[in-house]
């Protein structure tokens, strides 16, 4: 008898190894005239949606649009292995089938190597292609993924062909548990996630994307923005220590111009020309998009400027010295602190402030802030205009005037 006569596979689940959410390993079997080679696919399920006579998940089931394809894709495998060795005239054994399957995994990028080639691309391209900030994010989001692989499986990686939905759900599900991270946190961190996939889409290293049905949705979230008064209670806080100053008047320079803080970091003097009207501009492109903003400067931004010209710890050709992002809104908190101001601001929100308070409050048109701003897309800009009560509590007010006149 030969081994074309013997050969059996069958995939099965691991019920005495569950994780923390039930889910529990599924195992591939391979017989061979008798003997046994057993090998893990790196894939868990729910043990009620399995399906032990047919070795795989119950139609009609979520899991099995997710799962039952890559079974079927290791079936062919392991039978065009087993076809493989018999034409060579090889031995035909259950290690030699899954030692041919293994060794073909190991020509597949896995995530984690893709991530770190892709990482090391933006670190190459530090100040041209990309921003620390982002980089910075991306190192984040590969020692999540680490963190993850290895709290999930074990494993210290997994293979792109591995990768499903199910995967994504209980990443997110991760980030939301183990690292304190809120919905739409978890939601950039998948962002990443698939814009490092699509990489690997590009050079044909996997076939589809394999979170393609998911969908990622943003929660809505209110943008802390200060009113008039308490932007003039900032401004006016004296007899600060320099560093407090310099934070102080850093932010403020935000609130009158509205720019982001890598982009006042990044700000130099060849970026302020006389415009059409003569007076004074900012035209830069964002660093986090590379839009083109456009802002004519206020008296209080052109002051600001002019008493940081000559400063000692000014880097060359640079406006504003700034310290740090996480310095930063660490001694504004104790700005807003001293201001009276219980409001939770970052540094960002100067750029709220400016989109807000400064300028669509005082009748700029909302196309003119997208321009300033450097918005892509003026949708991004009205998600401003939803949050301004009391420019439509003093719009009503004009209303309710206009209409006694009329009488």
């Amino acid at each position: 008898m030969n081994g074309r006569n013997t050969f059996n596979l069958l995939f099965y689940l691991r019920n005495n190894r569950p994780d923390d959410s039930g889910r529990v390993p599924v195992y591939l079997r391979l017989t061979v005239q008798g003997k046994e080679s057993t090998i893990s696919i790196n894939r868990k399920v729910f043990p009620p949606v399995w399906n032990k006579a047919r070795g795989s998940v119950r139609l009609r089931t979520k899991e099995a649009k997710e799962l039952n394809p890559y079974l079927e894709t290791l079936r062919e495998k392991a039978q065009e292995a087993h076809r493989q060795l018999i034409s060579e005239g090889k031995p035909v054994t259950p290690d030699a089938i899954t030692s041919t399957i293994l060794r073909r995994k190991e020509r597949e990028f896995t995530l984690i190597k893709l991530m770190e080639k892709h990482n090391s691309q933006m670190e190459a391209g530090l100040g041209i292609t990309s921003s620390y900030g982002n980089y910075k994010n991306y190192k984040t989001s590969l020692r999540y993924i680490k963190e993850f692989i290895q709290h999930d499986s074990g494993q210290k990686d997994l293979l792109l062909s591995e990768l499903d939905t199910s995967f994504l759900d209980r990443f997110v599900l991760y980030l939301q548990k183990e690292k304190s991270c809120h919905h739409n946190g978890a939601m950039k961190q998948v962002q990443r996630l698939n814009k490092v996939l699509n990489v690997a889409i590009s050079h044909n290293w996997i076939g589809k994307h394999p979170f393609y049905n998911f969908k990622i949705r943003f929660k809505p979230y209110d943008k802390v923005i200060l009113s008039w008064d308490e932007l003039q209670n900032i401004e006016h806080l004296s007899d600060l220590s320099e560093k407090l100053c310099l934070v102080k008047d850093a932010f403020i320079f935000s609130c009158y111009t509205g720019l982001a803080y890598i982009d006042v970091k990044n700000l130099t003097w060849d970026k302020v020309v006389n415009w059409v009207d003569g007076s004074p501009w900012i035209i830069t492109r964002r660093t986090k998009t590379e839009t083109k903003s456009r802002i004519p400067l206020l008296p209080k931004a052109l002051e600001i400027m002019e008493k940081y010209r000559n400063h000692p710890n000014l880097k060359e050709g640079h406006v504003i010295p700034i310290y740090s992002n996480q310095k930063t809104n660490d001694y504004l908190k104790i700005l807003s602190s001293q201001a009276g101001i219980t409001k939770n601001i970052s540094f960002h929100s100067g750029r709220h402030i400016f989109a807000t308070v400064i300028t669509l409050s005082n009748g700029v048109p909302i196309e003119t802030v997208s321009k300033m701003l450097g918005h892509k897309d003026i949708r991004t800009t009205q998600i401003y205009s939803k949050v301004l009560d009391q420019k439509i509590a003093k719009d009503f007010e004009d209303l309710k005037v206009n209409l006694n006149m009329q009488k």
